[in-house]
């Protein structure tokens, strides 16, 4: 017997009083969660109750409601039942018993009915805090919730990493960037313990609070960020018009545009603005199919890497990656990729070894995505960690665009994953220099002015990675003015008459290159690392 047919028998039991205890809580519980079933019960109830009322020939309707009312008040209906038993002859029971039930069933189903419709009815006069609009890269530490999910008061959100953006119920928007911990105890107001946080108020925003652990934050007009340090110490920095800032102590600094403080036990100080802390957006999703270009170096032989895809015929054959050498460097020597289906990749010496391609890269602020596998060694040196791709014209700030293995101590921590514009970068957190091979993707959503600092996600075996350092520099790569194509092992600024100081070429492998002319999502890039 299916469910239905299940219920519309145990309906029958309580409507001709034959229903056992067991039986009735068995109804209850049903169609206390299944809304469908409810429905049916209660277009069932309303047909029995119109059938009792014909068979209701004995007992005047006064009398009846009244007698069904007083028996009510006993706790269990089967009680009920058995009183009215002992008064009446079966006949007599029997023909209008029906009523009987079908009053009980009528009240057993209404009040279901009416308290699930006000436990919606709460829970839509709750006030709405926050709805998860976007997630990516996200580790969850507390609860898990899916975009689309509703924070209400009292809400409370915990990641180990990645990123959130939340719609503040009409008040803006809320970006989160993991590890963080916050809450959103009421309407207007947020606790951040951990983290940090990007605002963009609307007109409804103004007067958002959000609070830290040593002072809050309260809207004026703006955008602005919030960092709650690992050391205890908080910063705020606005972006675009002002806030108030209020420390533990009480001293309340209004904060215009560029400006910053930094809150911390002792109070509140001024101190150098740095919007580049912050990702201020998050990337679009892709509105159509991405072209690409891709180098796979599974040639057995020859001085050549043959490239593929849409940008690649853009150029018939002058895509193809030549091979080279410079000084005591030797060419790129091919070996085994990162699984025996992966087939080839190319090693590069560290001393002069590259390849150029005649494909430019993208150029400007276009959205672009370039994903690889890197095996770095580990006995890695400084001098060898620049240009594993590159592209763009020097010496203007933000022309060029360069991925390498950072060697430079001022930027940041030395063997980390680096993408670097000549005038900003920003550098990862986990040190590549394990002689293992790692999938790489770096993603940068186009806008107005896209920023290295704020447009740029970085991606390592497939998850999104923490940035330890960035600063700002608008993303404007030249490659119409550029003197080469896309290279791969030479750094992008060393000169044959003019070495640079910081080395000429990385050292390592490289296999399975690819360039998109969008911005990918984490799982595009899931389905290109575990493809290979």
């Amino acid at each position: 017997m299916n469910k239905k047919n299940h219920i519309l028998a145990l309906l029958a039991l309580v409507q001709d009083g034959e229903a056992t205890p067991v039986q009735v809580s068995e109804l209850k519980e049903v169609l206390r969660e299944d809304a469908s079933l409810l429905e049916l019960a209660r277009t069932q109830n309303q047909m029995h109750a119109r059938l009792s009322v014909i068979l209701e020939d004995e007992v005047s309707s006064e009398r009846r409601v009244q007698g069904i009312l007083d028996s009510l008040k006993d706790a269990e209906t089967n009680q009920f039942v058995d009183r009215v038993g002992r008064r009446l002859s079966l006949l007599r029971w029997r023909k209008w018993a029906m009523t009987a039930a079908a009053l009980v069933m009528i009240g057993l189903v209404s009040g279901i009915y009416f308290y699930q419709h006000r436990s919606a009815q709460h829970r839509s006069d709750q006030s709405v805090m926050a709805t998860l609009q976007r997630a990516i890269g996200v580790q969850w530490s507390g609860a898990a919730i899916g975009n689309g999910s509703v924070l209400t008061a009292g809400a409370s959100v915990e990641i180990e990493k990645g990123l959130l953006e939340f719609e503040l119920a009409g008040r803006g928007r809320l970006i989160v960037e993991g590890p963080a911990q916050l809450n959103f105890p009421e309407d207007g107001r947020a606790i951040l313990h951990q983290g940090r946080v990007v605002m963009r108020a609307t007109e409804k925003g103004r007067g958002y609070r959000i609070e830290t652990p040593q002072g809050k934050i309260i809207d004026i007009s703006t955008e602005f960020g919030v960092a709650v340090l690992s050391n205890g110490l908080v910063e705020t920095h606005v972006i675009e018009g002002s806030i108030e800032a209020i420390s533990n102590d009480g001293k309340r600094v209004t904060l215009t545009r560029n400006d910053a403080m930094e809150m911390g036990p002792d109070g509140g100080k001024l101190i150098a603005a740095d919007a580049g802390q912050f990702y201020t957006l998050m990337p679009p999703p892709s509105e159509s199919k991405p072209e690409f270009i891709h180098w796979s170096f599974n040639e057995a032989e020859g001085n050549i890497a043959h490239s593929r895809g849409e940008l690649a015929a853009t150029i018939a054959n002058k895509a193809d990656m030549i091979f080279h050498k410079m000084g005591q460097g030797a060419l790129p020597s091919r070996v085994p990729g990162p699984t025996p289906e992966a087939g080839n990749a190319l090693r590069f010496d560290g001393k002069g070894s590259y390849a150029e391609s005649g494909y430019r890269g993208i150029g400007g602020g276009k959205p672009r995505t370039v994903c690889f596998w890197l095996k770095v060694p580990e006995d890695f040196s400084v001098r060898q960690g620049f240009g594993i791709v590159s592209w763009g014209k020097h010496p203007l700030p933000g022309e060029v665009w360069q991925l390498s293995v950072n060697p430079l101590a001022k930027d940041g921590p030395i063997g980390r994953l680096r993408l670097g514009l000549e005038g900003g970068q920003i550098i990862g957190s986990s040190d590549l220099r394990d002689g293992k091979w790692h999938h790489i993707g770096v993603v940068m959503y186009g806008g107005g002015q896209p920023n290295v600092g704020t447009h740029v996600i970085l991606y390592i075996d497939g998850e999104l990675e923490r940035l330890s350092r960035r600063s700002l520099q608008e993303v404007r790569t030249e490659i119409d003015q550029a003197t080469h194509g896309v290279w791969l092992g030479r750094n992008v600024v060393y000169l044959k008459d003019r070495p640079h100081p910081h080395g000429g070429f990385f050292r390592g492998e490289i296999d399975d290159l690819y360039i998109f002319d969008a911005s990918l999502s984490q799982s595009e890039l899931l389905q290109l690392m575990e493809g290979n």
